[in-house]
């Protein structure tokens, strides 16, 4: 069982006023994307909306920045919002879902410990609920009060030394993104942008 872990990013956009009239919510999505970023729209989006982290350039990723914060100041901010893909033998079964944050790393580590806790997602909404039995982690997808999108599997099973090494491998991912975004460091005049960004510490 080949499993991955895909940190995915929902890009915040300068909401245009003459494009308040598209009716079109995925066309309105795309010019909104267009107009604020230079290379992503040659990039495939995920679940619709949700861009690889690592696909992101360093300018688009300094644009996302100025974008998420706004006027705040940085340390105020939540991490961005978007979150994991959960990849099965090169198959997406599982996206992040509204509200989430890429800060959920922090709740996917919990797995690397054999005897955690059974745990939701807690920022998300649907979130799924993980647990572990035997070999396998189950992730209780239910759809009772709100549903998943896209429509997901009610039970996902996947091998724990697979997941474990999966959360690992992203996670090594996470600190190189992490190097990028720390170049931004003093124009946020924060000891680092990725803290507040991406690991919320």
């Amino acid at each position: 069982m080949k499993i991955e872990l895909v940190p995915l990013i929902e890009l915040p956009t300068f909401k245009f006023p003459d494009l308040n009239d598209i009716t079109d919510i995925d066309e309105k999505n795309r010019l909104l994307i267009e107009r604020n970023y230079s290379g992503v729209k040659n990039l495939k989006p995920f679940n619709e909306h949700q861009y690889k982290l690592s696909d992101i350039s360093d300018s688009d990723l300094k644009k996302a920045i100025e974008l998420h914060v706004s006027d705040i100041p940085i340390a105020e901010s939540c991490a961005f919002f978007g979150g994991y893909g959960l990849k099965v033998n090169n198959e997406f079964v599982l996206f992040p879902q509204c509200c989430g944050l890429l800060s959920e790393i922090n709740d996917w580590k919990k797995i690397l410990h054999e005897n955690f806790e059974p745990f939701y997602l807690p920022e998300c909404h649907p979130s799924p609920k993980f647990k572990k039995i035997g070999n396998e982690i189950i992730i209780e997808c239910d759809s009772t009060d709100e549903e998943f999108y896209p429509k997901t599997k009610e039970i996902i099973k996947v091998d724990y030394e697979s997941l474990v090494s999966a959360i690992k491998s992203v996670s090594i991912e996470l600190i190189e993104i992490s190097k990028k975004l720390d170049t931004f460091n003093a124009e946020y005049e924060t000891e680092s942008v990725a803290k507040n960004l991406i690991w919320e510490e």
